[in-house]
């Protein structure tokens, strides 16, 4: 019987071809199966296993499904940087940690579409890398503005860049807060009809002693909503806040801010009379203004009226309670 020798050559071919097919196939379904292996080790906090389970998923198949091989290599990342430990510093082989969590994060960024939430991940975890271990600013600050690119619309992203201007704030040599200011004002920008992020860029402003500043932006998130008693409540407290703990003032200081702060809480109790925060409030104002009333019996009277006003405070609490307590157990019993 004679055989056609090409026919022969063809048949090895093809039949090495469907074994290099198989084994690629193989090793597919080796690398979803070291795949679980690892995310299975992660979430057990065995980072050093899944260290090797990642590497092994890589290696068998390394141009294989996205789905697989993007989150491969981010966790492959986070799983060395989680083994790193600062307080080692200058140990080479805990060094080397961080420095492969940064080679892989990077590599995550290059193989991740834009959409890949993935890629957010990424940006976040290398942003802290360089903010809060290599301390360096330009390059974190990059992170933080290529991870806002990703969708503007996210007011904790600025909350983070302003924080990163926080950090590296140097009066003199890197001046910062004021880039953290307009971090902090982008939310608003963007969605003017939320309160909060006034409120956010209200507390940065309190928090370095600009109190007018504070005030503005408090007034303009109570003014979004002025039909919510909360506003005013939050102004009025600012305002005790400040007679209360500035030795700087002086009485007539003193006496304008308990005058606003009482107009802020009436305001509020106009609203809702059984707000019991705002009551308590207008209590302790009362008790500021006694404090520097020279008059011996207007401060009785003051001191009267603002005992008046905490028992009605708790009265009211009191009977808020025990609507509650009535209504849970009306509840259980239905």
């Amino acid at each position: 019987m004679k055989t056609h020798r090409g026919y022969v050559v063809g048949v090895i071919v093809v039949g090495a071809l469907a074994i290099g097919g198989c084994s690629e196939q193989l090793n597919m379904l080796k690398a979803r199966q070291a795949f679980k292996e690892a995310n299975g080790a992660y979430a057990a906090k065995e980072y050093e296993v899944a260290v090797e389970k990642y590497n092994h998923v890589l290696e068998l198949d390394p141009d294989g499904d996205p789905r697989v091989i993007v989150p491969a290599f981010f966790y492959l990342g986070s799983s060395h940087h989680l083994i790193y430990r600062p307080t080692h510093k200058d140990d080479p082989e805990n060094d080397a940690h961080l420095e492969k969590a940064i080679e892989l994060y990077e590599k995550t960024l290059d193989i991740t579409e834009e959409t890949n939430p993935i890629r957010q991940y990424a940006y976040e975890q290398l942003g802290a890398i360089y903010r809060d271990i290599k301390d360096d600013f330009q390059v974190a600050e990059e992170y933080y503005l290529e991870l806002i690119a990703l969708d503007v619309e996210r007011p904790e992203r600025y909350y983070a860049l302003g924080d990163l201007y926080e950090r590296f704030d140097d009066p003199e040599a890197l001046p910062l807060i004021e880039k953290a200011i307009e971090a902090y004002q982008q939310p608003v920008a963007r969605n003017p009809e939320d309160p909060v992020g006034y409120r956010h860029v209200a507390a940065l402003l309190n928090k370095y002693g600009r109190f007018d500043e504070t005030m503005q932006w408090q007034k303009r998130a109570r003014d979004v909503n002025p039909n919510d008693p909360e506003g005013y409540y939050i102004v009025a407290t600012h305002y005790w806040d400040k007679v209360y703990r500035d030795p700087d003032l002086t009485n007539t200081e003193r006496k304008e801010y308990i005058a606003l702060g009482q107009e802020e809480l009436d305001k509020a109790l106009e609203l809702n009379q059984q707000y019991v925060d705002a009551l308590i409030y207008k209590n302790l104002l009362l008790r500021e203004e006694a404090k520097i009333e020279p008059n011996a019996r207007r401060r009785v009277e003051l001191e009267a009226q603002a005992n008046a006003i905490r028992d009605q405070a708790l009265e009211i609490k009191k009977a808020q309670e025990e609507a509650a307590i009535a209504a849970a157990g009306a509840e259980e019993t239905s």
